[in-house]
This record gives C-alpha cells, sequence and structure tokens, in this order.
C-alpha cells in the first residue's frame, strides 16, 4: 500500500524531497525552518542582557513568568529555547515584545531600556 499525501495547495507529497529530508535527519530539517535569530544560541544572550538590563536575578526572572530556574539557565546559556508562553509573560510583564526575543528586533524594546540593553547586549555577546 503506498501513502500519499495531499498538501494545503492540492498538489502530492513529493516523495524525493521527503527521502531528502529523511536521509539528513530531521534536526537538519528543524535548523532550516527554523530563523537563525530565533535558534536557543541567539535568543539566550538576549533573555540575559534583558535580566541584567531590569536588574533582575535569574530566579527572580523565572519565578515571574512561571518557568523552572533550571531551566532558565539552560535558555540563557542557548541550550534550551525559550517557550512562547513564557515570551508572551516576558512581553506582559516587562514590555520586552516578541520581536525582541524572538529576532533581536530593539524597536520593540521600551525605549527608557534600550541604552542600557545595548549595552548589556555587547557584554553578553547577543550581537
Amino acid at each position: 500500500m503506498e501513502v500519499i499525501s495531499i498538501g494545503q495547495d492540492g498538489n502530492k507529497f513529493d516523495r524525493e524531497y521527503f527521502h531528502i529530508c529523511q536521509d539528513s535527519g530531521m534536526k537538519n530539517v528543524i535548523q532550516n525552518l527554523v530563523p537563525t535569530e530565533s535558534r536557543p544560541e541567539r535568543v539566550g544572550p538576549r533573555i540575559t542582557a534583558m535580566r541584567e538590563t531590569l536588574a533582575m536575578s535569574k530566579s527572580q526572572l523565572a519565578d515571574s513568568i512561571g518557568l523552572d530556574r533550571s531551566t532558565m539557565t539552560k535558555v540563557e546559556k542557548g541550550e534550551a529555547g525559550l517557550d512562547i508562553r513564557h515570551g508572551i509573560a516576558i512581553a506582559e510583564f516587562y514590555g520586552f515584545g516578541l520581536d525582541y526575543t524572538y529576532r533581536g528586533d530593539l524597536s520593540d524594546v521600551p525605549e527608557k531600556h534600550r541604552q542600557m540593553l545595548l549595552v548589556n547586549l555587547v557584554t553578553y555577546k547577543a550581537t
């Protein structure tokens, strides 16, 4: 029995592309789908710079957004991704929007924090 998949555009699933993806491994496919700026190794230093700008400890920030403290450490080191619900909590509580967190867009940062944040971004090599 042959499995056929139809895409949203109505076209049949490209078997050749599927095998290429399967052979190169799912991790490579995911790496190609996730924009570079949204990868954990880029988001982590931004979170650290933001936390330092707000003069907060890791545990204070983690507790305020409902994140386990050990996970916060992994996020800041770039070893784990920041779940979108925690990114939303940061945006709601501190005003650092999702575009800053996941794309590095400084226009999504409260103006009163931008200058200090820039210093911290350089310090934590988040540029």
